[in-house]
């Protein structure tokens, strides 16, 4: 089997000419709502592919009256329903093979991911459909690179498998004596295997998905193994084997660690994964960790999901002098006096702060602003990760909160600085120390953001308000309002008592915010 020839089976040679117009329909309706976000040179380009995928014409297309629902209605008939398949292939020409300057690459870009999202939508599918399509193919892709190790030569594949990659593949070959649900004879993944794999998964997806059953004939070149390695980010060790050896960019500490469904059986790799940043610790390094390992129960099956690791020393700081303010009577007045306004804006507005908030200046001001300045310079070593691709060629979540945040603002302005697009799919911020008046940076930062950009405020956030008020030039910030005039940023208002609340309210805002 070639690298040039599909990985994964096609259903679209054996449907009616008729079902192929209808798919180029349902297609272009989606594009024509996700063209405003992923752009104009892009969305031409993936029209040009997914028509020529079809072997359709734009003239013909043109000149045939076949409006949206219609389209629907012919790919879901009672004899015949091909919705799943059709997100299958489309996914698969999201896949395909394309030569870059390092060479050929499997690439999901977030910005299919997008449009595949609308497409799940327009063809009245179930939400998490495509997630369901997403993992049964992540699945059969990792199984049969599994078989291959095994029944390939020890030496050929250690000639083709990068070090660290061959690594966490054995490693995983060694937990597999308690993974009795892993490939069976009858092929890549047996149908009941599968079932209790995923819980139960539209017929489609119950069956050999990948050319030849087990892909094996690709995954015995060196190519097959490393473009499939790069696509789930295991290509020298990922995210959770990639080491700061050295001082980068003015900070001393960055690293990720994966929460793990289970630490007994091996990770099976998802095509997209999300990266979570806690912005302060209030009592241990570990809540780098801990706020985030129930925010994703509902899809972590469908997601990797990486904690970053960042200046704990500094955020421990922080997080000390946060309950000191907390603990103190600066709250309990401002809780007295200032609220007695009902808004902060009047707080904001007051030309002289009380003598009681200004006497913890000095608490807060060296913490806050070392934390500031490190997340300024961690956005930027992340932004150089997502662009050396270390998450995989797949789509990467960002999600933080308080000085976290910071961490993925300055990454997103640095991506977009760079002309880079298709890396980021969603991003959450959770009290945001980030000021509001400038809408262009806002724009900018929105713009490498293929998803949704979610917003999350509280009015009630004294320690925020204080802190911008007394220590920012600022008098609108993220976390405390609304984003006003960027149509990409939905605001969403959070219930919790303050800032230091937001580790302990993760999973309820995640679930609210129901990300894809």
């Amino acid at each position: 089997m070639s690298l040039d020839e599909p990985l994964i089976k096609l259903s679209m040679p054996e449907w009616s000419h008729e079902q192929k117009l209808a798919v180029a329909r349902v297609s272009a309706q989606a594009l024509t709502q996700s063209a405003p976000i992923l752009g104009e040179s892009w969305s031409c380009q993936w029209w040009e592919d997914v028509i020529a995928y079809l072997s359709v014409s734009q003239q013909e297309l043109e000149s045939r009256v076949l409006h949206s629902q219609q389209a629907v209605e012919i790919l879901s008939t009672e004899s015949q329903d091909i919705r799943i398949e059709v997100l299958i292939d489309i996914l698969a020409l999201a896949l395909q093979i394309n030569n870059e300057k390092k060479g050929k690459v499997m690439l999901y870009d977030a910005r299919s991911r997008r449009f595949l999202v609308h497409l799940e939508k327009l063809m009245d599918l179930s939400r998490g459909d495509l997630a369901s399509v997403e993992k049964s193919i992540s699945q059969q892709m990792y199984y049969a690179l599994l078989e291959t190790k095994e029944v390939e030569d020890e030496s050929t594949m250690q000639q083709n498998m990068d070090i660290s990659a061959r690594k966490a593949i054995t490693d995983t070959n060694k937990k597999k004596s308690t993974f009795k649900w892993l490939a069976t004879g009858a092929g890549i993944i047996g149908g009941g295997a599968l079932i209790a794999l995923t819980g139960g998964l539209a017929a489609p997806l119950l069956a050999p998905l990948l050319v030849g059953v087990t892909g094996a004939t690709f995954f015995a070149t060196a190519g097959g193994v490393a473009l499939v390695t790069s696509l789930f980010g295991l290509t020298g060790g990922g995210l959770a084997g990639w080491k700061m050896h050295r001082r980068m960019r003015g900070i001393e500490e960055f690293e990720f660690k994966q929460i793990l469904n289970d630490p007994d059986l091996p990770p099976v790799p998802a095509l997209h994964c999300t990266i979570c940043i806690s912005g302060f610790l209030l009592e241990s390094k570990q809540e780098t960790r801990t706020p985030w390992e129930h925010a994703f129960e509902r899809n972590r099956n469908h997601n990797d999901i990486f904690c970053l690791e960042y200046e704990t020393d500094t955020l421990l700081e922080l997080g000390y002098s946060f309950r000191k303010f907390v603990r103190d009577s600066a709250v309990n007045y401002a809780g007295m006096e200032v609220a007695k306004a009902t808004v902060l804006s009047a707080f904001f507005a007051a030309v002289v702060l009380p003598a009681t908030l200004l006497k913890f200046a000095d608490v807060i001001d060296n913490p806050w602003h070392l934390a500031v300045d490190r997340s300024k310079k961690a956005g930027v070593v992340l932004a150089d990760v997502l662009e050396e691709r270390v998450q995989g060629n797949r789509p990467c979540n960002l999600v933080a909160y308080s000085c976290g945040c910071l961490v993925i603002w300055h990454c997103l302005k640095e991506l977009d600085r760079r002309g880079l697009h298709g890396l980021v799919y969603n991003v959450v911020f959770m009290g945001a120390p980030i000021s509001t008046e400038d809408t262009l940076e806002w724009h900018k930062a929105a713009s490498v953001v293929s998803g949704r950009f979610v917003n999350c405020y509280t009015p009630n956030d004294w320690v925020l308000a204080y802190v911008y008020r007394l220590l920012s030039l600022e008098t609108s910030v993220a976390g405390l309002e609304p984003v006003k005039n960027v149509k990409r940023i939905e605001n969403m208002e959070v219930e919790l008592e303050g800032h230091t609340k937001y580790p302990y309210t993760i999973k309820e805002i995640m679930d609210q915010i129901q990300l894809e």
